[in-house]
């Protein structure tokens, strides 16, 4: 072998030798870039896609964008109570020979026309004209009514009387009584007991249920208020599912089906009182500010005098031993409605509105 092969032969050896060694020390370091590159790859498309369900769910339920509704351009509110004022015109003012009366639209509204016909009766008495009970078995139709002026005096499930007010001119008068005698209630999170779900952080990736889009307890409130108030938002920090009522979400946490649940307060004293829930059963875990559970009222625009003697209805009746005592009447309370503040206390509810982006209208 000639020097040179040699030489050669054994420069190829230690190149090889050192391609080796070199392999050896750098297969490690690209491999953990690979991986770190992929898990930070991996993790910002997981990121991604969780900030395009947080939008997809947010759009979903409403929450985005914030409105501002206000009172309707064609109604006056010269005493800034955020009510539609009395027409100045003579000519805007109606007179019904017969007035239409209904209390909240239901699935099925023949249960509250039963209940409700003492009050019918009183105010027909009152007002000296004949009263229809009318049938709504939902609340759109039921606004649409107000808002057309077929529908005269009404009550309203609490969240559909800011809507009432802004757009149809209604005028809240009264509310329904509550426990404590306030004419109010509250949203609660509640959670079974023996859940170690204690604060509005425990909340954190959890299943909240919700009852339906239409309740503001049940739906707008508890999405609106977890986020404003605890930072928490539906799809990023916590699931939703719907159980369809206030009285389903009980039974779901009396169960344990439902790991949260929101639901209204005087629901929840109720289902105490008729022995299907227990204090035991139940913690809650997040409660809000209060609000009305229902508005009573009547057009803004009926004939003053009319308007006088249906106010005189709604403040000088009793419903102690009628049919609607075992509807609405609460023990150790007076039996008459309490009167209605609609600047104040549906001040929440307003909020909530603008902030869930429900849009104050009354579509045909």
């Amino acid at each position: 072998m000639s020097t040179r092969t040699a030489t050669t032969s054994h420069r190829s050896g230690r190149t090889t030798s050192l391609t080796v060694v070199l392999l050896a020390f750098l297969t490690p370091i690209v491999i953990v870039i690979a991986a770190v590159f992929y898990v930070v790859t991996k993790g910002a498309s997981r990121n991604g896609t969780a900030e395009l369900n947080q939008r997809a769910m947010l759009h979903m339920t409403g929450l985005n964008p914030p409105t501002v509704n206000r009172l309707h351009a064609r109604f006056s509110d010269r005493d800034g109570d955020l009510i539609a004022d009395s027409p100045v015109e003579q000519t805007q003012f109606i007179d019904p020979p017969t007035i239409r009366f209904s209390f909240v639209a239901t699935a099925e509204p023949e249960i509250y026309q039963k209940a409700w016909q003492p009050f019918v009766d009183h105010l027909s008495k009152v007002t000296g004209r004949p009263v229809e009970y009318v049938l709504f078995d939902d609340a759109k139709t039921q606004l649409r009514a107000l808002r057309d002026g077929t529908l005269h005096v009404t009550g309203l499930n609490s969240g559909s009387v800011p809507t009432a007010v802004n757009v149809c001119g209604f005028v809240p008068i009264v509310t329904l009584p509550s426990p404590d005698g306030s004419g109010t209630a509250s949203m609660d999170i509640i959670t079974p007991a023996r859940s170690n779900i204690v604060t509005p952080e425990d909340i954190r990736g959890r299943e909240l249920t919700l009852t339906e889009p239409g309740s503001n307890s049940g739906y707008k409130a508890p999405l609106v208020l977890l986020r404003s108030d605890a930072g928490l938002d539906p799809g990023r920090d916590y699931t939703i599912r719907y159980s369809g009522s206030h009285d389903r979400s009980i039974e779901g946490i009396v169960s344990g089906e439902y790991e949260l649940a929101a639901v209204t307060s005087d629901l929840i004293e109720r289902a105490l009182k008729q022995n299907r829930l227990k204090r035991s059963d139940y913690r809650v875990v997040f409660r809000s500010e209060r609000f009305p559970t229902a508005g009573l009222g009547y057009l803004h625009n009926l004939k003053p005098e009319l308007a006088i003697t249906v106010r005189k209805a709604f403040h000088t009746f009793d419903w102690s031993g009628t049919s609607l005592e075992s509807e609405i009447g609460v023990e150790d309370q007076p039996s008459t409605f309490p009167v209605a503040d609609y600047k104040e206390q549906w001040s929440l509810i307003r909020r909530i509105d603008d902030a869930s982006g429900t849009v104050h209208e009354v579509k045909d």
